[in-house]
């Protein structure tokens, strides 16, 4: 066929300098030559055809249950139309996905020490998944891609807006859903791995960072699906830092964290969820060295319309932190209330403490680790920002949310900051007055953000966030390397596309 076109555009008309050929085209004869130019033609005008069988087959691609879709909470994580599936029109047993990031964001005044000017900074993320099934075992990889471009000379670039690629996710998994006919469902996962669990508070898979923390371990579930569910995993900790971590698995690291976490649906009035983490880490750069345990409990009530909902969790930690005692605590409380009306308003009052060490030159260690959890839903956007962690901060705030359409919403929130302990660090800013006579009054600050999912395979995001700086960096700004007393301006703009 290719021999019989080359026939055919060689008898086509041919130009000579701007010139058309003005010599009339010699008719073409042969049956065998014809009959390819009408599959050629034919064949052309499928093609509309064929890609919009495609996309409608792109639209119907869903498996039911993805290989990690017990490992993590959020359905736009693993959900949405495959269409390049459908398009390399893979078999049932394969699927595949990519999804690409692109943000655009920055701030004027820094909060940290040793940080100059305005920052910005475009940064991307590209994932890639292939997921296999048979029978009762499962197979995953996930790829990951970031890049991050500052504008800025000042240095702000931390792991969670690196630039380099990581194997996020690479495991086998056993699935069955109903074990012995007893009814309940269990899950082994080996592997790379990402967790969601609970609140997400502690142990999470980052969504707005251009980074996720991933584990090398064993998980296993087991559950009686719509009533309860137990879960257990051990694992290595990957670090972002080390190429050889984020490209292979099982480095020994010397980073290990496991836990055990069982959660019930079967009271009306509360869902209970009971937890233990436990986490060893050598030290290491800038790394402490930590043995601690944290036991948890947290009863919750998810938002309906027209009702009340509330959230109330509690962690402690005890162990030892770069050689010290530690024995540190954590509390959540949110209440809030869904209005029966349109935009569904649902007002939220919330409070979060988490201790600090009161005394700078004591030999015990009081400020809460904040493990791996995620703070972009209840704290501030993070990534180049990010002023808050759940360390030694004591915090009120009121949220409101609304809804204009069922793909928009929109979220103002107001927080005040301050330290639980005025003689410890602000945790991640690099300030920290033994004294304590600088106070504890971090300041405040003011967030809306908009999210547009007009389909599953698209979303588009933005905010803004204002941080009125309290009298605790207004008391040191004469110390050199400290941050100005000027507020901080902070936006980001992002869409996400999935294939």
């Amino acid at each position: 066929m290719a021999l019989s076109l080359f026939w055919i555009l060689l008898a086509a008309p041919i130009s000579h300098g701007g010139e058309p050929n003005k010599q009339p085209t010699p008719p073409i004869d042969d049956p065998f030559l014809l009959w390819q130019l009408d599959a050629v033609r034919e064949r052309a005008r499928e093609i509309p055809q064929n890609i919009q069988e495609r996309i409608r087959n792109g639209q119907e691609w869903n498996w039911n249950e993805y290989p990690d879709q017990v490992l993590l909470q959020e359905e736009a994580e693993i959900h949405w139309n495959r269409y390049l599936s459908a398009a390399l029109n893979a078999p049932k047993w394969l699927d595949l996905g990519m999804t690409a990031r692109l943000r655009r964001e920055g701030f004027d005044y820094p909060f940290k020490t040793d940080q100059k000017g305005s920052t910005w900074q475009w940064a991307t993320r590209s994932r890639f998944r292939a997921s296999a099934r048979w029978k009762a075992f499962r197979a995953q990889l996930e790829f990951q891609g970031s890049t991050n471009g500052v504008d800025s000379a000042t240095d702000v670039v931390g792991t969670s807006t690196l630039t380099a690629g990581n194997v996020q996710q690479l495991f086998v998994a056993l699935t069955l859903p109903d074990v012995w006919r007893t009814g309940l469902r269990t899950d082994l996962h080996v592997g790379r791995i990402n967790l969601d669990i609970g609140s997400r508070r502690l142990v999470a898979r980052s969504r707005f960072s251009n980074s996720s923390q991933a584990f090398d371990g064993i998980h296993w579930n087991l559950a009686n699906e719509g009533q309860w569910q137990f879960r257990t995993f051990f694992s290595e900790v990957v670090s972002n830092t080390r190429a050889a971590d984020r490209l292979g698995l099982f480095t020994n690291s010397g980073n290990l964290f496991w836990g055990l976490s069982y959660e019930t649906y079967q009271l009306s009035w509360s869902r209970i969820h009971l937890y233990y983490f436990g986490r060893d880490e050598d030290a290491e750069g800038e790394q402490v060295a930590r043995s601690h345990s944290t036991f948890g409990v947290r009863l919750y009530q998810p938002p309906r319309i027209g009702s009340f909902d509330y959230d109330g969790e509690t962690a402690w930690q005890v162990g030892t932190m770069d050689g010290e005692d530690h024995f540190a605590y954590f509390q959540h409380f949110s209440l809030g209330y869904t209005f029966a009306l349109p935009w569904a308003p649902r007002i939220l009052a919330m409070y979060d403490y988490a201790s600090g060490t009161d005394s700078a030159n004591g030999n015990y260690n009081q400020t809460f680790d904040n493990l791996f959890g995620a703070r972009r839903s209840e704290l501030t956007p993070t990534s180049l920002f990010g002023p808050f962690y759940r360390s030694n901060i004591s915090s009120p705030g009121i949220r409101l949310i609304l809804n204009p359409l069922p793909v928009l919403r929109l979220d103002l929130k107001f927080r005040a900051w301050y330290l639980a302990q005025s003689r410890d660090a602000w945790v991640n800013s690099g300030l920290q007055d033994p004294s304590g006579a600088a106070g504890n009054v971090l300041g405040q600050d003011l967030e809306v953000g908009v999210r547009w999912n007009p389909s599953p395979n698209l979303s588009i995001d933005a905010g803004y966030d204002y941080f009125l700086k309290g009298s605790y960096l207004k008391n040191q700004t004469n110390v050199p390397g400290n941050p100005p007393a000027q507020n901080t301006n902070y936006f980001y703009i992002q869409t996400e596309v999935r294939f």
